[in-house]
This record gives structure tokens, sequence and C-alpha cells, in this order.
């Protein structure tokens, strides 16, 4: 676990305050997660429901912070409630999957991102940026087990320009951030960057980084 603990000091070295770490763990054993706990890491991120359920039963006993980031189906809703420590949920990607989400009463206060596809690449999930969220949002805060915690979105993974791309991707989340923050008086968040592009998010304010590769080093 020698190199997890460089790979995880690397990464936090890089990373400038308020910007949050958020490592990704999916496909990754308990005790590397036990390990990078044991290390300061509080806050994990999971793409699948099923996995993050088992991984938050076997690790009841510590205070991690679980966080949602991968496309969630509507049918598998309640297992994903069930996760002890639920923390946020990043991938709020349809209108359809938030209204059926708010029918639900949870044990303890979640947060929602809702998921824009800033990169209008097809393979992506999430709401055109040309959305109207005022009326979203202001339903999740109405809800006494919710609130709107943010925007989150990705930038483009085919491209020839991913530098300049990933720019743009970010500044346009930001920018819609900033529209809703003073159109509704509210502090959202932005939980954008990964492995390969974290330093340009944080450049636009990005509130989370999620990474995964860069700490835990490739999946199989």
């Amino acid at each position: 676990m020698q190199n997890l603990q460089k790979s995880l000091q690397k990464v936090n070295d890089k990373i400038i305050a308020p910007t949050k770490l958020l490592a990704v763990s999916k496909r990754k054993p308990l005790q590397m997660i036990e390990a990078a706990y044991e290390l300061g890491q509080r806050d994990f991120g999971e793409n699948h429901i099923l996995e993050l359920l088992e991984k938050s039963e076997k690790l009841k006993h510590l205070d991690i912070r679980w966080h949602m980031i991968g496309h969630i189906q509507s049918n598998k809703l309640n297992h994903l409630l069930k996760v002890k420590n639920l923390f946020a949920i990043h991938s709020i990607d349809s209108e359809k999957l938030l209204k059926k989400l708010l029918t639900k009463n949870v044990d303890s206060k979640i947060g929602l991102f809702l998921q824009v596809n800033i990169s209008q690449e097809e393979q992506k999930f999430g709401f055109s940026s040309k959305t109207n969220f005022k009326d979203m949002i202001e339903l999740i805060n109405k809800h006494p087990d919710f609130f709107t915690q943010g925007f989150m979105g990705m930038s483009a993974i085919k491209t020839d320009n991913f530098v300049q791309d990933a720019h743009k991707a970010f500044r346009e989340l930001r920018d819609l951030r900033n529209k809703y923050n003073k159109l509704l008086a509210l502090k959202l968040q932005l939980s954008m960057g990964m492995s390969s592009d974290f330093q340009i998010a944080m450049e636009y304010g990005s509130d989370w980084v999620r990474i995964g590769s860069d700490i835990f080093g490739q999946r199989e």
C-alpha cells in the first residue's frame, strides 16, 4: 500500500482549496479503500449502485462519505438509498429520474448534483446546458430530505483538442452555476474534473474533482 500513499499524496499536493478530492474507488478492493481512509481520505465515489451498497455495508464501521457518480437506473433507486452515509448523488441526469427520487424519504439529507452534458457527446447522459433548471432546483429544495448541491459535468473524451475542449466545457458549467446562484441566491457547487483534466477544472472553481486512476492505479 506504499504506492497508494505516494499516489494519494501526489494528488493531494496538486489540489488547491477549496477544491475537495473525491476518490473514485469503483472496482477496487475494500483493502485499498481502507488504506486510503487511514491516510485521511473520507470521500469516496462509486459508479455502480450494487457495488456501492455492498462496500458501504462492509465498511459501515468507518465514517466514509459515499458519493454516487455513475448513471442510475430508476429501478435501483431503493438500493441506492439504503447506502449508509450516502452523502451526495452526482448523476441526476433526467427530470424523470429526479421526480422518482423525490418521492422517496431517507434518514439523512442528501445533496444532489444535476448532470449536464457539457461536452455534447451522444454517449453521455445528462441535461442540455440550455435546460431551464429553475423549477427543478426549487422542487428539490422544497423536499425535506434532499437539497440541490450543484452541477456535475465531464469534458469531451473523444476529441482532437482535449485541453481546449476541457476549458470550454468547464467554463460553460461554471457560467451555468453562476447564473443560478445569482438567480436563486444559492451557493451551488461544481463537480467536474477527473484524473486527466482536474487541474483545468480547478481553474474554473470546481468544488469536487473525481479522481480514480491517479490514486488507485488503472482498472483491469
